[in-house]
């Protein structure tokens, strides 16, 4: 017995110290800087997927910003499996990141939602952060790679969701695709679904937009009350769709809808709907 407690102990020991010394798993064709905004005095870090080809191409890309770090390995797959799917091009992908911060939830809200409210104390500081990618971090990133600035691309989840449409509704012309995957919409009383036809009217951007909702969820009756609003009021030059996949709840439906909205918002100009 006491050699069996021993060899157990010794095994144990081993593998403590290779967990210790194993080194850190790295992204193939990733990349991490950063920037501060400077209005809003805060940090994000940029975690970067580039196409396999992008050091030896010399060609240009289109750019996907990508709202919430923890969706940067989700994207990083969907960029390495691009060449073997064939479902959209290759693009440079830009994840912000809070880091490691506590406050990351607060923090989203403050930048994701445009106006204050008691239900998230730091919310109303989406015009701000609109700015900021507008001003600063766009152009960074047009000035670090080879970019195609007139092809850019917006997905964000949740409050995220919210930011994507609140992009869309104030600055159309600032990206070209956007993907708003289970949107709380209802944010506000529903202020951007009211917002809509004012926002419409003089819309002539163009614009793929893929809305999307999972039916075990909340946000599936505000998400459905603006693709009737926009039904109603969409302008020619902004092509949509709202889709709904059966089971799925307010997380789950990422894994569905990420891969699918940018699919879509990224087909071909000859394919159809």
């Amino acid at each position: 017995m006491k050699t069996i407690t021993l060899l157990i102990l010794l095994a144990l020991g081993q593998a403590g110290l290779a967990a210790e010394t194993a080194p850190a798993v790295v992204l193939e064709n990733t990349e991490q800087r950063s920037i501060t905004a400077q209005k809003i005095g805060q940090h994000y870090d940029l975690l970067i997927s580039l196409p396999a080809d992008y050091a030896t191409s010399g060609k240009s890309y289109p750019v996907l910003y990508v709202l919430d770090g923890w969706h940067f390995a989700l994207m990083a797959f969907l960029q390495e499996n691009n060449p073997y799917s064939g479902r959209m091009p290759p693009v440079i992908m830009v994840n912000l990141s809070y880091g490691k911060d506590p406050a990351v939830m607060a923090l989203r809200a403050r930048d994701f939602l445009p106006t204050n409210s008691s239900e998230a104390p730091s919310s109303g500081g989406a015009a701000d952060f609109l700015a900021f990618l507008e001003k600063e971090l766009i152009p960074y990133i047009d000035r670090t790679y080879r970019t195609i600035p007139t092809d850019r691309g917006l997905l964000g989840h949740s409050y995220g969701g919210v930011f994507a449409i609140y992009a869309l509704e104030q600055r159309p012309e600032l990206f070209q695709r956007i993907v708003a995957a289970s949107p709380t919409l209802n944010w506000d009383h529903d202020l951007l679904i009211k917002a809509a036809p004012e926002a419409f009217k003089h819309f002539t951007a163009k614009v793929r937009l893929d809305l999307s909702t999972g039916t075990e969820n909340d946000n599936a009756v505000s998400a459905t009350a603006f693709a009737d609003t926009l039904e109603q009021n969409k302008p020619a030059s902004l092509d949509a769709r709202y889709m709904v996949y059966p089971g799925e709840n307010h997380n789950s439906v990422r894994l569905l809808s990420f891969a699918s909205g940018l699919y879509w918002v990224y087909r071909p100009a000859t394919e159809t709907k």
